[in-house]
């Protein structure tokens, strides 16, 4: 018996990969088997995103090449879901022969779509089917369910825990793809790490659309993110947990405690700046000064000195004359981080900032970026010289051999090569074993 095949393809944040990775999931259980995306398949799935215009691009060309699969084999069902698909629903519609596009808080709800299609000739998710209706995103209050017994070609699992943003910063559009915030539930959660701890996984990322924002909305249980991170820490198997980003102005005390006393804490944090002038971050509707975000540095690596901090920074906002992005720079040169990811901005459909005056030309943002990128090289070399000088302890998850090498992404977000006879050597390395690949910083401290 020939089993069906599907092929995903997921653009934009880590949020977005775990969906998949649970979407998938659905499929696998139910006998599908995975292949490559460019690989003739039965079902294609395309998680896209919005958050440029860019990824808007991306997403749209992935469409269209499961569309051509589609005219060579009319039975290819195609399935569109994810931020751009919010934003978007018409103009997708329009690419031609798709056959299920869903909201961003129904993706769990794919497979049971894909299912009884047979009986349904073509039909999308709004066709008069009320338990598949698409939902416009703004109005949903609960938090979708997805479960997964294990990663796409991860070695660290990625565990969901918060969707949505209410901040609207003016130049985001990704409150309108993700809706209010809302939470994951605390037994859902730790089930989730549970069993995957059981397959294998050591390491654990957590994640959300705006993750500090973890059970606020909750205003009768008082568990946020830094009573969740002291219940998985005491989780049997668990060996690493890492945080993605988190706003500035979310480290309050009882996160910055738990910092002070876990034991299994990945000293690396990614911390969204975006602008480092008072001016714009107020203009854009930011919830904090540059001194509040200073201050906020000054205290994590008070408690953690050899913390690794990746910052994220948009380049040529509206509005931001050529004073404004010198004091971003002279900022940013005064700052004690590891590395920037530069962002262009991108003028986003329905934001403040799309209205606003002052838009700034192309050829300028990409001089801009290049300065950033610049001083980003500079501040890793910085850290990764001191890394070695000071024989920095390092853990992490061996993956796999390649070219005579060790390879890990160790808690400090740099990824390390090391020899057999080295590894034993080096006494201030500490690794977990496993056998999968993912992405990071490179340094050969063999060398």
């Amino acid at each position: 018996m020939v089993r069906k095949t599907i092929a995903a393809i997921t653009f934009g944040c880590k949020v977005n990969q775990y969906e998949t990775a649970c979407i998938v999931d659905d499929f696998i259980n139910a006998g599908y088997q995975v292949v490559d995306y460019n690989e003739p398949a039965d079902v294609y799935i395309i998680n896209s995103c919005t958050v440029t215009n860019r990824t808007d691009y991306k997403s749209r060309n992935a469409i269209r090449k499961a569309i051509k699969r589609k005219e060579v084999n009319p039975s290819v069902k195609i399935v569109v879901t994810g931020c751009y698909a919010q934003r978007s629903y018409e103009e997708i519609k329009e690419l031609g022969n798709i056959d299920l596009i869903i909201d961003n808080n129904s993706k769990g709800k794919i497979l049971e779509c894909i299912n009884r299609m047979p009986r349904c000739n073509n039909w999308c998710v709004d066709a008069n089917l009320d338990a598949f209706h698409f939902q416009d995103i703004s109005k949903v209050t609960g938090f979708e369910e997805l479960f997964t017994t294990s990663m796409i070609d991860r070695t660290r699992a990625f565990i969901k825990i918060q969707d949505g943003c209410d901040y609207f910063c003016a130049y985001c559009a990704v409150p309108f793809g993700r809706g209010n915030p809302r939470s994951r539930e605390k037994e859902n959660v730790l089930l989730q790490i549970e069993k995957l701890v059981e397959n294998g996984y050591k390491e654990f990322v957590l994640g959300g659309i705006n993750l500090g924002l973890y059970s606020r909305e909750n205003k009768k249980d008082k568990y946020y993110l830094s009573h969740l991170l002291w219940d998985i820490e005491a989780i049997k198997g668990v060996k690493l947990i890492r945080l993605s980003s988190i706003e500035p102005q979310l480290f309050d005390d009882d996160l910055l405690d738990f910092f002070k006393e876990s034991k299994k804490l990945c000293p690396h944090f990614h911390i969204p700046l975006q602008v480092g002038c008072d001016e714009l971050l107020t203009k854009m509707g930011r919830k904090y000064s540059t001194a509040d975000f200073r201050e906020v540095i000054r205290e994590i690596k008070q408690i953690l000195p050899d913390v690794a901090i990746g910052i994220d920074v948009i380049v040529g906002l509206p509005g931001e004359k050529d004073d404004l992005f010198s004091k971003t720079h002279n900022f940013l040169t005064s700052l004690d981080f590891t590395y920037i990811h530069v962002f262009p901005y991108s003028k986003r459909p329905g934001t403040k900032a799309e209205k606003m005056n002052g838009h700034i030309h192309g050829k300028i943002i990409r001089e801009r970026s290049k300065k950033l990128i610049e001083l980003s090289r500079d501040k890793l070399q910085e850290y990764l010289d001191y890394i070695v000088k000071n024989n920095v302890g390092l853990r992490g998850i061996i993956e796999k051999k390649t070219k005579n090498y060790w390879t890990s992404l160790s808690d400090h977000y740099i990824r390390i090569y090391l020899k057999r006879n080295e590894f034993l050597k080096k006494k201030y390395l500490h690794f977990f074993p496993a056998c999968k690949k993912f992405d990071g910083i490179e340094v050969k401290l063999s060398d």
